[in-house]
């Protein structure tokens, strides 16, 4: 599955901020401005302005709105519940080529960035859906992990996310075991 750069780039963001909120530990790795800052600067997203307390909040409660469409949601399910969520943020579709090339955005100018990052997120998402990429949105299948990524495998059979050196753990571990059983000590 090929993602365009600046779909690919809003997905990405989208996985990074559900996996800021890791829900089987329950640690946050979004706590304050700098680390969205952080997170987003490292997707290539403009922060045109000093981020506020308020993008923060805003972006922290979209996460869990988000991470449903990993892992096994009906795909009608999720379409609607992303639908639903572009009504809420007011997303108003206008082309534009300020950087060069043609692409679409999705909020009016000037919109605050929170607004301008979550409603990106949630058509990115939906673009994986519409080119028949429900699928390959997933949970990863590492012990103890919980992360969300996308499968962008040609074959679409990545299981782990990159994050946390799950898949590298299962390997080892299936390694071990098939040691074990051909040389029981």
């Amino acid at each position: 599955m090929a993602l365009s750069d600046y779909t690919g780039r809003a997905v990405l963001t989208a996985v990074d901020l559900v996996n800021s909120q890791q829900v089987l530990t329950g640690r946050d790795t979004l706590t304050a401005e700098a680390e969205l800052a952080g997170l987003l600067g490292a997707r290539g997203w403009a922060l045109d302005r000093p981020l506020v307390t308020t993008d923060l909040e805003r972006l922290r409660a979209l996460r869990p709105r988000l991470r449903f469409v990993f892992g096994g949601t009906p795909v009608r399910k999720s379409v609607e519940d992303l639908n639903a969520l572009l009504r809420e943020l007011g997303a108003q579709p206008q082309l534009t080529d300020h950087d060069g090339g043609w692409h679409w955005h999705y909020v009016r100018p000037r919109a605050p960035l929170a607004e301008r990052v979550a409603t990106t997120c949630v058509v990115a998402l939906l673009t994986v859906i519409a080119d028949g990429g429900a699928a390959r949105l997933r949970i990863c299948e590492g012990t103890g992990c919980g992360n969300v990524f996308v499968d962008a495998s040609r074959p679409s059979s990545r299981r782990f996310c990159d994050t946390k050196g799950c898949g590298n753990r299962a390997h080892v571990t299936a390694y071990r075991e098939r040691r074990k059983q051909r040389d029981p000590k």
